[in-house]
């Protein structure tokens, strides 16, 4: 193997000119129970554009790291060398994870990325390398969120804010197999096209509807009961006025509390839960990436039984990933796009 691999960087926070495509060293194992990951292809997901935009090029400390940045939370690829303590890969295998992306933990914007081999796990058969990156972080938040969080009963009515995006076209593939109702905000007939095929019952355009006034006539009672906010920001306040009395509501992103968030949530006994994907690769949260390795092995399994699937919005080399990433941010995708990194 190559003492040099070809890798996209990022040096200091900003727009996604910050992106750079350079040769840096190859990682080496850091310790037996380590595996080295030739990596095919990696997702394009929020918390990249996050970390670059917000400073993750920076340690706990606030200074500026010696090395470059690389990003990229998760990836798909071909184990090539396994630490002596490894048991539950081998050189050669197909495989995929959650793993890095922050400062002072490189992630998979490049050719080669080294994991702890508790956090691999076997990379769904029935599909390509680049089909398979487009699932690790979403399927896996959106499994915490519905099956962890939510208590879904069949009957309920939900409501799925972004559902055209990463993590809500596959939230609605889940909530579908537990048979909720579905009610799904989109910004266009494409995004509404897709959600329907999901499984959506009702298409909510929030640019040119009222989601209260829809959510009322649907559910015959103000809300639903409950919310997923896959949008977050601005929208986290919006989601505590759609939530039903006695509703659940669980955000995704990283969203500032609503000044009127507190006496909502006591006046309607909101339950309301959050799910931070990046959390456990921070401080000592072993035991629930552990928990996370094993849910991606059942993700894994419910895809090659047909029961999941990903639409790519588009698959990019590393020199697309900046607009890419401006399409992500801007919420101009349809689905989840790839980076394609070799033989994909």
């Amino acid at each position: 193997m190559s003492e040099k691999m070809q890798a996209l960087v990022v040096t200091r926070p900003g727009g996604p000119e910050v992106l750079e495509v350079r040769e840096v060293d190859c990682p080496r194992l850091r310790d037996e129970l380590d595996v080295l990951v030739q990596v095919k292809a990696a997702g394009i997901n929020p918390a990249d554009w996050q970390n670059r935009k917000n400073g993750a090029v920076y340690d706990s400390d606030g200074r500026s790291q010696k090395e470059p940045t690389i990003l990229g939370i998760d990836g798909v690829g071909v184990v090539v060398e396994a630490g002596r303590e490894v048991v539950n890969a081998r050189v050669g295998d197909e495989v995929w994870y959650v793993d890095g992306g922050y400062a002072g933990n490189p992630g998979s914007y490049a050719e080669y990325k080294v994991v702890r081999s508790d956090y691999v796990t076997a990379k769904p058969e029935k599909l390509t390398f680049v089909e398979a990156a487009a699932l690790p972080v979403v399927a896996l938040t959106a499994w915490e969120a519905v099956f962890e969080k939510a208590t879904v009963s069949p009957g309920d009515h939900v409501l799925v804010h972004g559902g055209a995006g990463g993590l809500g076209h596959i939230a609605i593939q889940y909530l579908a197999s537990l048979g909720a109702r579905i009610a799904t905000t989109v910004s266009n007939e494409a995004k509404a096209e897709l959600v329907r095929v999901l499984g959506t019952e009702l298409v909510i355009n929030y640019r040119t509807e009222s989601v209260e006034e829809a959510l009322e006539a649907w559910r015959g009672e103000p809300g639903a009961n409950i919310v997923f906010d896959f949008v977050g920001h601005g929208n986290f306040s919006e989601s505590f006025r759609h939530t039903a009395a006695y509703g659940r509501l669980i955000n995704t992103v990283v969203s500032d509390w609503p000044a009127e968030g507190n006496g909502q949530a006591e006046w309607k006994n909101l339950d309301i839960s959050f799910v931070n994907i990046g959390l456990p690769q921070i401080g000592r949260h072993h035991a629930h990436r552990l928990r996370q390795t094993a849910a991606l092995a059942q993700i894994a399994e419910l895809v090659d039984r047909g029961g999941l699937r990903a639409h790519i919005d588009r698959v990019v080399p590393f020199t697309g990933v900046g607009e890419a990433q401006r399409a992500l941010e801007a919420g101009e995708t349809l689905g989840r796009p790839v980076l394609l990194i070799s033989g994909g």
